[in-house]
């Protein structure tokens, strides 16, 4: 199922919030252990700074809690993942509101059980910045921005509730801490323009990759995958791999179209190229060129069938072309068709502005001579022995013309006679 670029960024978001919720946990059970050791290393000193001991465990209790709500968000939201939805509306403000809220719970009750202002200025007030750091991978600055706004504006009423009740002679000026909440909305909007770039770079990435996609399957559709894969790997590069050639001529196509309008040429080239692609592209072929009277095709396989792909796709094709001839044409359409395999150099070849995949080397010119062959010898499909000998148990009728000497190739080859 195809998606579009918003469906996409919507399921980024939530592997994004998936791991926002992962770190967050980590912190958590970080400061979580600092706590225990400090309780259990450093106990003179906890019971000096926390007076009424009720503030203690409201922190090991709200900690816990704030772990275990976490860690059921972060179920939840592996479920949607796993269903690969976008996260709700509602479960976005829910998160900031969590994150921005539960530790000022503490905050208010420590300093209202305390009766002691120091504790706006006590290392709790440090787990809000982490918060709004992993913000970002809300990736959006509203969400950021407001996560920032939220804690800046409640760390701002609770310092200025507690300048109001409580003996802050000996604080630092209210000022300090003002000012300090003004630092928390700055982290929130640079949290927001960070999440704002991630969101950018990601869009960019998702479009990118889309379009990519795009190409290799309209590519995948005319190459096998390993060519997709050999030309990938190169970069776009030519490299070498090894193939079958395959070449089909139509006899006496000068003399057929001559008389023809352009438009019956085309609609007569449609009705006969169109089932032998079909033939090629069903049996894992590739077509390298289609000229006006034939074509070039290549078979390249891991598997190493590429041989027997191409002898079932020429056999298809001749039968294709049997039953065209009973059913589609007046006057009967003659075919030459030529195979050879080996190592063959593949890749793009052209300029800067543009370029086109193509094939050479030897087992392409000689897939060429042997097509040209059929004229000579009278027949329909020839092969070389060195092609034969991958696909006679597949065709056991082959019968030997002997050695030739091929125009352009200095070693003479054995050639066998199919149809």
């Amino acid at each position: 199922m195809q998606l579009d670029l918003e469906e996409c960024i919507d399921l980024e978001i939530v592997k994004t919030e998936k791991r926002r919720l992962e770190i967050f946990l980590g912190v958590l059970f970080f400061a979580l252990l600092l706590l225990f050791l400090n309780i259990t290393f450093f106990p003179t000193t906890i019971s000096e700074v926390f007076l009424d001991e009720r503030s203690m465990k409201l922190g090991v209790y709200m900690s816990i809690g704030f772990i275990i709500l976490l860690f059921l968000s972060r179920l939840m939201v592996g479920k949607i993942a796993h269903c690969e939805k976008p996260l709700p509306a509602w479960y976005k403000y829910y998160s900031i509101a969590i994150d921005s809220i539960i530790p000022f719970i503490w905050l208010f009750y420590i300093i209202r059980w305390e009766e002691n202002a120091v504790f706006l200025d006590s290392p709790l007030i440090f787990i809000f910045f982490p918060i709004i750091i992993v913000s970002a991978l809300h990736l959006s600055f509203w969400l950021s921005f407001l996560n920032g706004l939220i804690i800046a504006t409640i760390y701002a009423l609770i310092t200025l509730w507690t300048f109001d009740s409580y003996d802050t002679s000996y604080q630092l000026p209210s000022i300090v801490f003002y000012t300090k909440a003004s630092m928390f909305l700055i982290a929130g909007v640079c949290a927001g323009l960070v999440a704002k770039e991630l969101n950018k770079r990601l869009t960019i990435s998702i479009r990118t990759q889309e379009e990519r996609d795009q190409m290799e399957s309209l590519f995948s559709q005319q190459v096998s995958k390993e060519v997709v894969q050999a030309l990938t790997e190169a970069g776009g590069a030519s490299f070498k791999i090894k193939a079958s050639v395959l070449f089909l001529d139509i006899r006496d196509f000068t003399s057929r179209v001559q008389s023809l309008s352009p438009e019956d040429v085309n609609a007569f080239q449609n009705r006969f190229f169109g089932p032998i692609m079909d033939c090629i592209h069903e049996n894992s072929g590739m077509i390298n060129q289609l000229m006006g009277d034939g074509l070039m095709a290549s078979f390249a396989s891991e598997e190493g069938d590429a041989p027997e792909s191409a002898f079932k796709a020429a056999r298809d094709i001749l039968s294709r072309v049997s039953q065209m001839n009973k059913s589609e044409w007046a006057e009967e359409i003659k075919v030459g068709i030529g195979i050879h395999n080996g190592e063959i150099i593949a890749g793009n070849i052209g300029n800067s502005t543009r370029q086109q995949f193509s094939i050479s080397g030897i087992p392409v010119i000689t897939a060429a001579r042997l097509e040209q062959l059929t004229k000579e010898y009278n027949c329909t499909w020839l092969v070389s022995s060195h092609f034969y000998n991958e696909i006679k148990h597949l065709a056991k009728n082959g019968s030997s013309l002997g050695e030739v000497k091929l125009k352009g190739i200095d070693q003479e080859l054995e050639i066998i006679k199919l149809a």
